[in-house]
């Protein structure tokens, strides 16, 4: 049986254009000729006899045999980064990033502080953190683009192992002295009579609130959204605005006093989980192994 091999330039090119959305951007961040990435991606349509971009006047959108190749390619480059560690580990070299997806809020707040205390232990380790809306965190992991994420999920996803995972309370957070702070808990229904300041509609999280307004018969509509958490926080400071968000997502602001939360009393909203993931059968770097077992024991705890 005849061998298929991809060139690892084509690859390189074709991974390019995905990441820029277009012939020019890539040849512009690789400082070739936009006329060598055409060569390529055209050799590689070629060799698979299938279209790997839909062609717009805005850019270039990747297909779904795109998409595939796109998952393949990143595994070859994050199984070639772990092979070079390794070697350079028995040269005496060994420098090994670890790429991680977090998603905003509670990554961004408690990863930096893990990553300092492991490099305290393992000097030679460093760490590439991308912050993201929590559904991209796992697609990150999936297509190789990360080796660990840090994300809310509410459902199993496909090709991703859990390594360990602890129930998300959802809280209604607001400023100290808003007429919603005398309850203990709220639901889901009181909050519509107050400006609320939401994620964006692609959210794990807002679409989760879309789907449990429509089973109140209820309309959560936003006086204000954002995908970046400190400004939905300043927006709730200024008024009677509410917005709502994973606990851990607001665990500074609420320590603080800044803001105050109350738990939302609903089953739905309160059955994601704040995870920790990996893919289910892509080798890990050694790095990653030795940090996931790091947080797995350190104190206090990473959620």
């Amino acid at each position: 049986m005849k061998r298929f091999q991809f060139d690892s330039t084509a690859l390189r090119y074709f991974l390019t254009v995905v990441d820029t959305g277009s012939v020019n951007g890539a040849a512009a961040r690789l400082n070739v000729v936009s006329s060598a990435v055409s060569r390529q991606i055209a050799g590689l349509e070629q060799r698979l006899q299938n279209q790997l971009f839909e062609r717009h006047p805005k850019g270039m959108r990747v297909t779904e045999v795109g998409r595939i190749l796109a998952d393949h390619a990143r595994r070859v480059e994050a199984d070639a980064a772990r092979t070079y560690a390794e070697i350079g580990g028995q040269n005496g070299r060994y420098t090994q990033t670890v790429k991680v997806a977090g998603a905003h809020g509670f990554a961004a707040q408690a990863l930096p502080q893990k990553f300092a205390a492991f490099q305290a232990e393992h000097p030679s380790v460093r760490f590439n953190l991308t912050v993201l809306d929590a559904g991209l965190v796992t697609e990150r992991v999936r297509s190789a683009q990360a080796d660990i994420g840090v994300t809310y999920s509410h459902a199993a996803e496909k090709d991703i192992a859990v390594i360990f995972s602890r129930p998300a309370e959802i809280v209604a957070v607001m400023r100290p002295g808003h007429p919603l702070a005398v309850h203990d808990a709220l639901h889901l229904t009181q909050l519509s009579a107050y400006p609320l300041a939401l994620p964006e509609g692609g959210s794990a999280l807002r679409r989760l609130l879309d789907m449990a307004s429509s089973l109140y018969n209820t309309t959560l509509s936003p006086a204000f959204t954002s995908n970046l958490p400190d400004a939905v926080y300043n927006y709730v400071l200024t008024g009677n605005a509410v917005t709502l968000c994973a606990r851990l997502s607001a665990s500074q602001e609420l320590d603080s006093g800044r803001l105050i939360g109350r738990p939302v009393d609903d089953a739905l909203l309160n059955g994601g989980q704040i995870q920790v993931q990996t893919h289910v059968s892509r080798p890990l770097p050694e790095a990653a192994h030795r940090f996931l077992r790091f947080i797995r024991s350190d104190t206090p705890p990473l959620f």
